[in-house]
């Protein structure tokens, strides 16, 4: 997935500023993507000069001015190309894996510290999950399947960290 498919699929409803995109990444897309505010400005720029938005500049005072992207004709159909083709499985990549092929050489101490502090990142997501799923979706059923649909990727996002969490106990009851 790119930054470009979730800049996509926000816009896809509603036009928004770039503060407007990053509250609704906190809101419903935190689990899925993550991207600071340097790499979401330069990617609508990118898109802006390929076509696929729109940015409406609405002057303010005393504040900056505010830009307001909407995606045009060419981005809906980048959007649906993009829906369309089917994604590969992507591979976990934890850089802390690698630390496990020198296991004999991590120091005992630094290791305990860093798989605790992970365990504890991955505590405070679940944490995360919670939330968003108290406040987006907290009785699922009453949603149609198109509102739902993101619901089980927040589900599957639990279960996965809820299985890391235990893998990291398991690891640090062995040590």
């Amino acid at each position: 997935m790119s930054l470009r498919a979730v800049l996509l699929i926000t816009l896809q409803r509603e036009p928004g500023t770039g503060y407007d995109i990053l509250q609704r990444f906190k809101a419903g897309l935190a689990h899925v993507w993550q991207a600071s505010h340097q790499q979401l400005y330069r990617e609508l720029d990118r898109m802006r000069g390929d076509g696929l938005l729109t940015c409406e500049t609405l002057p303010q005072t005393e504040r900056p001015d505010r830009k307001v992207y909407q995606l045009t004709e060419a981005g809906r159909q980048a959007l649906d190309t993009w829906l369309a083709e089917p994604l590969a499985a992507s591979p976990v990549r934890q850089p802390l894996f690698a630390k496990f092929f020198a296991w004999e050489r991590w120091p005992e101490q630094a290791r305990c510290e860093e798989l605790a502090a992970f365990r504890e990142q991955l505590k405070e997501r679940l944490t995360t999950y919670a939330a968003i799923e108290q406040e987006w979706f907290s009785d699922p059923q009453a949603l149609t399947p198109a509102q739902r649909a993101p619901w089980h990727t927040l589900r599957l996002g639990q279960r996965l960290t809820e299985t890391w969490v235990e893998w990291v106990e398991e690891v640090m009851e062995e040590d």
